[in-house]
């Protein structure tokens, strides 16, 4: 694995992170996050700058970038804590489609990275957990949809929902992509405010009529780009998590250059030092676990899956602890909620906790029966 960037991906980087800077202060997301109101700037930006489409290649509409470029986009919108998700809202839907063979894939695909639509898979609640949802045919052209579970995320940002459904015909299930209205009749939304003020849904349908217009894939390779899709996701979070461990560090280390005891900046104390040397660890461990995943979901590996949900508990468990030192290292001053520091608390802990908890991703690899195997 080479975890050095190249001149296009360092030109990226810098272009996300100086628009992080300039536009996306942290006095905007309070304003944002007081009123509920979607910042239809900073998702016209991303569809502006192309950056909806990172991860594709140019077959599906992309520039020829893959899941590393998308995921250092993440890292540094992670720094400002956005209440759209870039990993919701752009990483897990261009996954899945662009993983899709059909005609309505790439057409629903284009209107994404054109800013015409903005959709995001339902995603399962956990690890392993496997909710049921239905869509039974009751024309040649319509079918109802029902069923419960599984969560939506940037949810005041969506237009659409993409749902994995069995589809009922007489005898025979088939498994089918949907593109759902958000303002369907029978769709259920129970609307959640997280820990970081972002908005998310668990979902329930009661015979949600939709026509075969709105059936994007059948088959197989609809629970392959769903997993791919998922993977994808969790990788977006962690490098999101990235960009928070990164800012946190950054804001303390300002901090203790300022905050004096006994007449001295207490970022003199060794102690101190030692404990920033120490959150600098965690956050290069979890960079390098991210690349190692990354690689073996770019290439299909079959120890993909592994490689996650590794990525997913090591990531979680490096964001407690920076985010507990950082808020430590401040004193009080961290828990007021006009200081920057007690967010990034609350957004790691919330990243820490969706997509999986970190014990359910440690329940995961426990139950792989070759993970512990010795040669």
């Amino acid at each position: 694995m080479n975890f050095l960037l190249n001149e296009e991906q360092t030109l990226l980087r810098d272009s996300v992170r100086r628009y992080v800077k300039k536009e996306y202060s942290f006095a905007n997301r309070l304003n944002y996050a007081a009123s509920g109101e979607v910042n239809r700037q900073a998702l016209e930006y991303m569809v502006s700058q192309g950056w909806m489409a990172a991860g594709l290649d140019e077959n599906s509409g992309g520039f020829g970038g893959g899941i590393l470029e998308s995921c250092l986009i993440a890292e540094e919108l992670g720094r400002a804590m956005p209440l759209e998700p870039y990993w919701a809202l752009a990483m897990a839907p261009t996954a899945l489609l662009s993983s899709l063979s059909t005609p309505s894939a790439s057409t629903l695909l284009k209107n994404i990275l054109d800013g015409n639509v903005v959709a995001s898979p339902l995603i399962r609640g956990s690890v392993g957990k496997n909710e049921s949802i239905s869509a039974k045919k009751i024309s040649a052209t319509d079918m109802l949809i029902t069923g419960a579970g599984g969560d939506v995320y940037g949810l005041n940002a969506l237009s659409h929902i993409l749902v994995v459904a069995n589809i009922i015909d007489g005898n025979s299930i088939e498994r089918g992509l949907f593109l759902v209205p958000i303002n369907a009749a029978g769709l259920n939304l129970n609307s959640l405010t997280l820990l970081d003020e972002s908005l998310s849904a668990k979902l329930a349908l009661s015979e949600v009529l939709v026509s075969s217009d709105s059936l994007i894939a059948t088959g197989d390779e609809v629970l392959a780009a769903t997993q791919y899709a998922e993977h994808v996701a969790v990788l977006g979070l962690c490098s999101s998590a990235i960009g928070m461990m990164a800012a946190v560090i950054d804001n303390t280390v300002e901090y203790l250059k300022v905050r004096k005891q006994f007449n001295t900046a207490i970022g003199k104390f060794q102690s101190l030092q030692h404990r920033i040397a120490d959150m600098k660890i965690a956050i290069e461990e979890s960079r390098a676990i991210i690349h190692r995943a990354i690689a073996k979901t770019k290439c299909g590996d079959v120890g993909s899956v592994t490689a996650v949900s590794e990525a997913k508990y090591l990531v979680s468990k490096n964001s407690a602890f920076v985010a507990a030192q950082g808020v430590q290292l401040h004193g009080a001053i961290g828990l007021t909620e006009e200081f920057v520091i007690g967010h990034y608390f609350r957004a790691l802990t919330v990243c820490s906790h969706i997509l999986g908890t970190p014990y359910e991703h440690l329940r995961n690899l426990a139950s792989n029966n070759d993970y512990f195997t010795i040669d």
